[in-house]
């Protein structure tokens, strides 16, 4: 009752943690509500070709001619309304555009927290919800046109780039940060759109910059923006995941009168959305979205992103395209065509770090066919899992014995069971945050928390119990050498003590000695095996399991500490963590060819088991790293043949070591030494003192079937034939503690227990 109550007030005090004060949460909410409400107001009085921030030099405006109005253009060309899904391919920075920018441009804000000169104050940093802008030839801080009175109040115009170039340069440095952007690399963008008007998405998504050396974490982005859905066209702004600019920013970047109206009236939709969330969370209704936190090297730089979607074959009807959609927004199950490609090309400028990125063609894979993907992965995973139960099971099956049992080694099982504890994990926290994934990985996480809580895990504790008593002989024979070494140690010490003491002292010392060795009447004691001591823990099942699964579940949360801060770490570290984690996880059958060597023993495993296991779990790298088209979209390595071939070795040695032996690979010399149950018996019985052959030759039975046991042809010249002795040897059995058994009585016995009959001490196995 106790440890109900203190369980109850736990949960009590965890419940009032998560649930915390309501009052930080409220004056929060208000502050974005004025925050939105603000920038609603300021909306409202923007017109197009007035207080642009940003205007676009006549370079730029060059390339998106070319990206937008191409001299092939058709205008009656059809698109994708809607692409939310994600993009990936290879951006390159543009040097001949970057260098015409730098010529033709104004000088750009100051760095965060430094004076601006052109300004005369000074730059609020990017955080928060401060925007870095930069006032034109002709305006004011405040972006109002004073041209009519610059020169009566006498006030300075703005410096040209000329004048400032020492210091343009030393800015640019310090926005751009440490990322290397003079270079190519690729990208990845992940984009959702939600309609805001019939004309018009509204985009958000996030943008990740990497370097073809692969060796940081490259720059993210939390990019916003519109798209126009019936010329495919995007305009976006890219800003570093820690700073935040206004929607209505978005403005700045339209082309023409037409497009500004639209993505007006688009973001005046956006905002009564935000405004109306906001209000409800206040009121108690809907839940708080919170932005994604990402990795990233440090940069400043704003980025001016320009997205053309590629054109639908014309050969399709639009009708078709429009059903293709419709089927993939609310699925009917009916027939459509199938999916046309997805792709797109990019030109991304920063105006206050003066750089342009190009991007040629980027393939898109939208979330519908993403979808369709997680839905095979979930069933092959699945079907992998389902297969794997079937081939436990069958080695289940194999060792029924604890004689069987014990030649299969516990590590070969617990790692594979730790590589399904992982799968299913990835599987069910992959499902509930991508909300979309979570019935395929949900199911495909099912089928391995079965292989690993039903099967996998029993299977484990059996052998943990069985090979138990072996575990414990070994600490005892540790123990029993450390013992001896003291007491060897102890004797020497007491041996120099003793030198200078007299002969009749030593005499006395000598008989006393002896006498302790012998029986009185100078006989010697009989040899027998002393029984093994009896630990708490030797039939208690519940300390077993408590054991096993707490060793096993603590390494099971280290480990997932040590993934996530692979996960964390940059891709260099990343690649080769992943490297030395695969290698060691599908080192899973080392464990058990040691085991074999060392107790030279052999078909300890099902050979349907090994070559099923070896497939099913080489399948899921296999089709990650080697398939083009796998789930992830990671790039295909021939490395991942190195596995296989790693993972092919370990299953041919299995195999020789079954037909061969389980020691043809090791010299002599390093075999650890086996136990022969078949030794050569002196001829002389010490107990009562008879010769082992002759009328008087020592009879012994066998304690199992209570049968005299025939030790007659080791006697007289037959013991010096090997042939003969060997023959004769085989019909017995001399466990370590030294009682003799028939051999074909000792074998049956050991099928079932591995424990001497006589003195329950532990016996290994043949």
């Amino acid at each position: 009752m106790a440890d109900m109550r203190a369980g109850f007030i736990a949960l009590l005090f965890l419940l009032w943690l998560i649930g915390g004060d309501d009052g930080p949460r409220t004056e929060q909410l208000q502050k974005i509500l004025h925050q939105l409400q603000d920038e609603a107001g300021v909306f409202k009085n923007r017109t197009f070709g007035t207080n642009v921030s940003y205007p676009l030099p006549e370079a730029v405006s060059t390339e998106l001619t070319k990206l937008f109005y191409p001299e092939d253009k058709d205008p009656r060309a059809r698109y994708y309304h809607n692409v939310t899904g994600s993009f990936k391919g290879e951006w390159m920075f543009d040097e001949g555009v970057a260098s015409k920018v730098n010529q033709e441009f104004p000088l750009p804000s100051a760095p965060p927290g430094e004076e601006d000169p052109a300004k005369n104050e000074t730059v609020p940093d990017g955080g928060g919800n401060s925007t870095i802008t930069t006032p034109l030839p002709g305006q004011d801080a405040e972006g109002t046109d004073s041209s009519e009175n610059g020169e009566a109040e006498g006030q300075k115009p703005v410096d040209t780039i000329e004048d400032k170039r020492p210091q343009y340069l030393e800015d640019v440095d310090k926005f751009r940060g440490d990322f290397q952007f003079n270079k190519s690399g690729s990208f990845s963008f992940n984009l959702q759109e939600t309609k805001a008007t019939e004309y018009v998405n509204w985009i958000k998504g996030t943008w990740r910059l990497r370097h073809d050396d692969n060796e940081d974490y490259g720059v993210a982005l939390s990019v916003q923006g519109v798209h126009f859905v019936h010329n495919g066209s995007f305009y976006m702004w890219g800003i570093p995941g820690e700073t935040r600019i206004p929607a209505w920013r978005i403005l700045d970047l339209m082309p023409n009168k037409e497009s500004f109206t639209m993505a007006s009236a688009a973001l005046k939709e956006q905002y009564q959305k935000r405004i109306k969330s906001v209000e409800d969370l206040m009121e108690g209704r809907g839940d708080l979205e919170y932005s994604e936190t990402t990795v990233s090297e440090t940069s400043s730089c704003h980025y001016q992103m320009y997205m053309q979607l590629g054109t639908i074959d014309r050969s399709i009807r639009s009708s078709a395209i429009n059903d293709l959609e419709r089927e993939w927004a609310a699925p009917q199950g009916i027939s459509t065509i199938k999916a046309p490609p997805l792709n797109s090309t990019l030109f991304i400028y920063s105006p206050n770090c003066r750089l342009t990125i190009g991007v040629k063609k980027a393939d898109g894979m939208k979330r519908e066919k993403l979808y369709s993907k997680a839905v095979n992965y979930a069933g092959m995973a699945g079907t992998l899992a389902f297969i794997q139960v079937f081939l436990l099971v069958r080695q289940m099956e194999y060792t029924p014995t604890p004689s069987s049992v014990s030649k299969v080694s516990y590590w070969t099982i617990a790692i594979q069971v730790f590589i399904d504890s992982y799968l299913c994990m990835l599987h069910l926290s992959t499902g509930v945050i991508v909300e979309f994934l979570f019935i395929p990985f949900v199911a495909a996480s099912f089928f391995s928390f079965v292989l690993v809580a039903i099967f996998g895990m029993r299977y484990m504790l059996v052998i943990w119990r069985i090979q138990r008593p072996e575990r414990r002989g070994r600490r005892n024979q540790a123990a029993a050498a450390a013992a001896a070494a003291a007491a060897a140690a102890a004797a020497a010490n007491a041996a120099a003590n003793n030198a200078s003491n007299n002969g009749a002292e030593s005499t006395t010392g000598a008989a006393t000695t002896r006498s302790a060795d012998t029986m009185p009447g100078g006989l010697p004691l009989p040899v027998t095996a002393a029984r093994p001591p009896t630990s708490d823990d030797a039939d208690n099942p519940r300390s077993d399991m408590q054991a096993l699964y707490g060793r096993f579940y603590w390494m099971l949360i280290l480990s997932m500490i040590t993934l996530y801060w692979i996960a964390t770490s940059s891709t260099r570290v990343q690649n080769v963590m992943i490297s030395i984690c695969a290698i060691g996880l599908f080192s899973f059958w080392i464990p058990q060819i040691v085991r074999n060597v060392t107790r030279g023993s052999k078909r300890g495993l099902n050979l349907w088991f090994v070559l099923g296991m070896s497939v099913t779990r080489l399948a899921l790298p296999v089709y990650f790293y080697a398939c083009p088209e796998n789930l992830m979209g990671h790039e295909t390595t021939p490395w991942i043949w190195g596995l296989v071939l790693w993972v092919a070795l370990q299953v041919g040695v299995l195999f020789l070591q079954d037909w061969l032996g389980p020691r043809f690979f090791v010299p002599k010399k390093y075999l650890p030494p086996i136990y022969d149950y078949h030794p050569v018996l002196p001829a002389t019985d010490e107990e009562n003192g008879h010769t082992g052959h002759g009328p008087h030759a020592p009879q012994h039975d066998c304690a199992i079937c209570l049968l005299p046991i025939d030790t007659a042809p080791q006697t007289g010249a037959a013991r010096l034939s090997s042939v003969v002795g060997s023959l004769g040897r085989l019909n017995y059995m001399m466990t370590p503690c030294g009682h003799l058994f028939h051999t074909e009585c000792l074998e049956r016995w050991m099928r079932i227990k591995l424990e001497c009959p006589h003195c329950r001490a532990y016996l290994p196995f043949v």
